[in-house]
């Protein structure tokens, strides 16, 4: 009899082992005035939702993601939310299941708590915001040599009162692996947004476009373009968010004939001529684009391909400014510089920008790590 209950223990523990867990995140990505994804990933396949909450509200929507009729059964969720109140607070909490054997779903598991024991919470955008704030990092290539970096930029008090953080790019140096990506960028990134209930846009840098990983990048930042270029309005200000891709010729011995960014940018190029062309972008007050690599004629390859299918679509279109990264240097292109038809303010890896917008101005500071300005713009309201 102790044998059996022995080995019976033995059994359970094991399959106690085997049941799902939470590996990273949860995250909240692409949020506009209506909609957003939340993101995170789990050790093994297993079906995921999200239920969520606005203030008041008692009763929860339960969010799935499926696919042709079926839920889909993976490690890296990325739920769609939908058919959200503009500047609303949401509340909400995920859910994993696995399949056991024979078909059966086991008791699933969730998590409602950031690490601070804060309910995990979003809000959404809102064009009629009277004023907006931000921050933004680029640069970062978070490994061992810069692992300090990120928290010197982005800290706890800077974070107070901001609607969202710019991940300008290059935040890796390579996207090699799951487990390098989060372990390196994410432990201690993940923990901070949760912990204020700040999410994040990314700009993918062309670091994040080498290796065996990055052909995965739009399962862990799900846009609703299914693109990295993607759009959004908050308050007065329009953000176009550009990919440039990379920075040497398709035929560079970096990428060993797998690299085809010049027809990428291309059909970009024509999905950029129908967001200068919405009204949402018209009626803004200010219009702002965010592109890793300075987009100029004087740049490599990338970045003068780029200018020519991109930029070149938004002359006399009213961008205010565009901030860019990769040189690891702070650099300024008044309008007319190398032939650009807006100004380009890039941002060092040792600086962040704190960028404010309202009904009369728009300022972007760009700051040292100790929080002292370097340089600041401030473009007035325009009709």
């Amino acid at each position: 009899m102790k044998k059996l209950f022995a080995l019976c223990s033995m059994l359970c523990v094991a399959f106690a082992a085997q049941a799902v867990e939470f590996l990273h995140g949860p995250y909240v990505q692409a949020v506009t005035e209506d909609s957003a994804y939340i993101v995170w990933v789990t050790d093994k396949a297993s079906y995921g939702w999200v239920e969520v909450k606005s203030e008041g509200e008692k009763k929860p929507v339960t969010y799935i993601e499926s696919h042709l009729g079926l839920r889909h059964n993976r490690r890296v969720h990325r739920v769609p939310v939908k058919n959200l109140k503009a500047g609303a607070l949401y509340q909400y909490e995920i859910f994993s299941q696995q399949e056991e054997k024979g078909g059966k779903l086991s008791k699933p598991i969730s998590l409602a708590k950031a690490p601070n024991g804060k309910p995990l919470s979003f809000r959404t955008n809102d064009q009629n915001k009277e004023e907006i704030s931000f921050l933004m990092v680029t640069d970062v290539h978070y490994n061992n040599y810069v692992e300090g970096l990120f928290s010197s930029l982005i800290t706890p008090e800077r974070l107070e009162g901001k609607d969202f953080v710019v991940f300008n790019g290059d935040m890796v140096t390579t996207m090699s692996s799951e487990k390098t990506h989060h372990d390196r960028l994410f432990t201690s990134i993940h923990n901070l947004m949760s912990d204020y209930n700040k999410f994040f846009y990314y700009v993918r840098g062309n670091h994040e476009s080498r290796g065996n990983f990055a052909q995965k990048y739009m399962d862990y930042y799900p846009t609703w373009t299914g693109m990295p270029y993607y759009a959004f309005r908050h308050g007065p200000v329009f953000f176009i968010v550009i990919d440039g891709g990379e920075d040497k010729p398709d035929s560079d011995i970096e990428y060993y004939g797998t690299a085809a960014f010049d027809l990428y940018r291309q059909a970009e190029g024509e999905w950029l001529q129908t967001v200068l062309d919405s009204e949402e972008f018209k009626t803004a007050t200010y219009r702002v684009i965010l592109s890793h690599i300075p987009l100029t004629d004087n740049s490599w390859h990338g970045g003068r391909h780029a200018w020519k299918h991109l930029c070149q679509r938004c002359e006399d279109k009213g961008i205010n400014l565009m901030i860019s990264g990769h040189i690891h240097k702070y650099r300024f292109y008044d309008k007319g510089v190398h032939n650009q038809t807006f100004p380009t303010v890039v941002i060092g890896a040792d600086k962040f920008v704190d960028a404010t917008a309202d009904k009369e101005s728009m300022t972007i500071a760009i700051k040292n790590a100790d929080g002292s300005v370097h340089k600041e713009f401030k473009f007035p309201a325009t009709k």
